[in-house]
């Protein structure tokens, strides 16, 4: 059971519009949609990744939200911004149904 007093964080979720090259296949984002929500916000263990020689923190997070039609937009290559930190999402977990439904969203500030 969630209180409602934990969705008290306020983000910024970054719905991206893609199209597909013709020649390699990439996605390339073509336009960004941002929208403020009211998440709860659970830190998880962060890991290290090194890239050229530096040793980097990556910061890995839960987001859970009320579903709404926002939420059920968000894709695999949209992202989070919550303090000042963008978030790239790794997945996306759909709990509970009707007026008790919660996304769930695991992110981390590296891209793969």
């Amino acid at each position: 059971m969630i209180n409602p007093g934990e969705f008290r964080h306020k983000t910024t979720i970054n719905i991206n519009t893609g199209t597909q090259q013709n020649d390699y296949g990439d996605i390339v984002v073509s336009a960004t949609t941002a929208s403020d929500r009211f998440a709860r916000v659970k830190w998880l263990p962060g890991t290290e990744q090194e890239n050229e020689g530096i040793l980097n923190l990556i910061k890995n997070v839960e987001f859970t939200y009320r579903y709404e039609t926002i939420t059920d937009e968000i894709d695999l290559i949209d992202s989070i911004t919550y303090d000042s930190e963008n978030y790239y999402i790794r997945s996306v977990e759909f709990k509970g149904m009707g007026n008790q439904q919660l996304v769930i969203i695991k992110a981390h500030t590296a891209k793969n």
